[in-house]
């Protein structure tokens, strides 16, 4: 008599899902990366960028073995732009996973916050750079397709002329020595020559000269390279902050890798009713002030390290007060803008 075949087990429902979710996360899984992209990230110095709490190459190896990056050139740099987006996530208190750093909202709050002191061109660049990464490395409600334009961070108001001259004293009468040299340093090169915090990070004493009767001369690197001459108004705060020291040690902190540094400088400096100080807005009062003197347009936009006058323009809206301290009282903003114009 012959045997009835055995009839097959019947599946569950719940099985055929897990059996079906194990092959979709075996085709999506990514490859690793290949013995020579890991070389490079292996190497990549990471220091460059700044410290941070937490280990960045990991969040480099995933983000770059889930994306679409190839070629060693490209993966070189895009590890210096997912690097910088790292540091910065790392400042903001985020973990540095793919989900949490590689989103919309983290890259643009990077480009508008972390990259201010950059131009315009490179902020779009790594921005599209990121987000192509985004895209692949972490697809989802968080990295939409359409994405809306940067927006143009306008310039903070400057100082008023009675403001500049309260800081400046201020930063002249600090009970500690160390607290003086160095507050000293941040208002007399804000003031006297238009640095913000993008333009101390990097500065050396060696990089500010004193020729003496004719004044002090600032060489800044970084993004915006130029040489400027001091302004009356700052020189005798800039040459006590600099006075006996080493050429080969920093203006300000000890560290170039330290972010915020003006800022903590600041903050711990004796400062009672003085209007809060910013790099961002004593570098705008240094516009304001060389705006209402006879200084050709050219000369304000090469020692600002401008490439174009923009920034020049937001500055004009708030330039009355300084047209007033110097007896222009008939500048008005239409009456300036259209004198520009011819």
């Amino acid at each position: 008599m012959p045997t009835t075949p055995a009839r097959p087990r019947r599946v569950s429902k719940a099985a055929a899902l897990r059996h079906r979710q194990a092959l979709a996360a075996q085709v999506a899984a990514p490859p690793e990366l290949s013995q020579h992209a890991a070389q490079i990230v292996a190497c990549f110095d990471i220091s460059r960028y700044g410290s941070t709490s937490q280990p960045v190459r990991p969040f480099l190896v995933e983000a770059l073995r889930r994306s679409n990056v190839t070629g060693a050139e490209s993966i070189r740099k895009h590890c210096r732009h997912l690097t910088a987006l790292a540091v910065f996530a790392d400042a903001q208190g985020l973990p540095l996973t793919v989900e949490a750093v590689l989103t919309t909202d983290t890259i643009d709050h990077y480009v508008r916050v972390g990259m201010r002191g950059e131009t315009s061109d490179n902020r779009a660049e790594r921005r599209r750079r990121l987000l192509w990464v985004a895209r692949s490395a972490n697809p989802g409600p968080n990295v939409p397709t359409k994405l809306t334009p940067i927006g143009y961070s306008a310039v903070k108001a400057p100082y008023t002329p009675f403001e500049r001259g309260t800081i400046l004293r201020a930063a002249r009468t600090q009970p500690s020595a160390r607290t003086g040299e160095q507050l000293g340093a941040v208002v007399g090169l804000g003031f006297g020559a238009g640095a913000d915090s993008v333009d101390l990070r990097e500065l050396w004493v060696r990089d500010i000269t004193d020729h003496g009767a004719t004044g002090l001369t600032v060489q800044f690197h970084g993004p915006r390279p130029r040489l400027v001459v001091v302004r009356r108004v700052a020189e005798d705060l800039l040459r006590e902050a600099i006075a006996d020291r080493d050429p080969d040690e920093l203006v300000i902190g000890q560290d170039t890798t330290r972010r915020n540094t003006a800022a903590r400088i600041i903050a711990n400096a004796a400062l009672y009713k003085v209007p809060h100080i910013e790099p961002a807005r004593m570098r705008a009062t240094w516009l304001a002030d060389l705006m209402t003197d006879p200084v050709p347009l050219a000369v304000i936009l090469r020692a600002a390290g401008l490439q174009s006058a923009r920034t020049l323009a937001d500055v004009l809206a708030h330039i009355e007060p300084w047209a007033e301290h110097k007896g222009l009282p008939g500048l008005t903003t239409r009456d300036e803008a259209s004198g520009g114009a011819r």
